[in-house]
């Protein structure tokens, strides 16, 4: 399965040898960027399926485009390519997928792309999720439900819980057939659904498979999320 990948580096000796092991590799370069003003645009317009992005360019940076994407691209994954090792802890924690150092050698980058392979036969998106003092990135398959509460919107599940900074109607955007929204203020996963249960009269709640406290279906809702439940067992 080849990628379609853009590369970005102000360098363009260095762009052309990670095109040269790209092709080598059987990946198609879709695009080659030489600062971050035109990455943005060729994110847009190339849709690529994976970044190899520079830290030091012209104008942005490629750590301050990396937690952009991770906002607005969250599904196109991010490998850094740089002399920098020193940046190795803070590009893991902006969702880097992967850290080759320059001067880049073909097994290294070969190795960095085949997981990105492997990630994307069984995509997960990830969603940074603030734990007390701590960011994490989780796979949304870690979490039962996302839930707007008191301004703020919180993703859970029995074992996890913690603050996410993006609006629920914009993660519902983003993350597509993956959740289903259940009332005004709550999306669940839907991988993580075992069931419906009746509470009293007119009152559903969502099971989940971890065990986690059911969440409360609307009666506007409740007809789609039967239809889900419908086509997952005929599934």
């Amino acid at each position: 399965m080849s990628l379609r990948i853009l590369i970005a580096d102000d360098e363009a000796p260095a762009r052309a040898r990670l095109r040269a092991v790209l092709e080598e590799l059987g990946h198609e370069v879709c695009a080659e960027a030489p600062d971050g003003l035109c990455v943005e645009r060729f994110l847009r317009d190339a849709k690529p399926d994976a970044v190899l992005l520079d830290i030091e360019m012209p104008g942005t940076d490629g750590l301050t485009l990396a937690k952009r994407m991770e906002r607005e691209y969250p599904n196109v994954p991010v490998v850094l390519v740089t002399a920098h090792a020193e940046h190795a802890i803070e590009a893991f924690n902006v969702a880097v997928r992967d850290y080759v150092l320059k001067p880049v050698r073909r097994e290294r980058l070969e190795r960095a792309l085949s997981r990105l392979q492997e990630q994307r036969g069984n995509p997960a998106p990830r969603l940074r999720l603030r734990i007390g003092r701590r960011e994490r990135l989780v796979q949304l398959d870690e979490l039962d439900c996302l839930v707007a509460e008191d301004g703020y919107v919180i993703g859970r599940s029995a074992t996890v819980e913690g603050f996410l900074d993006r609006p629920l109607q914009e993660l519902e955007a983003a993350l597509g057939d993956a959740v289903l929204r259940v009332h005004r203020g709550c999306l669940v996963v839907k991988v993580a659904v075992s069931g419906l249960e009746t509470v009293a009269a007119g009152e559903h709640r969502v099971l989940f498979t971890d065990g986690l406290r059911g969440v409360r279906v609307s009666r506007r809702q409740l007809g789609s999320f039967r239809d889900f439940l419908g086509n997952t067992l005929k599934a």
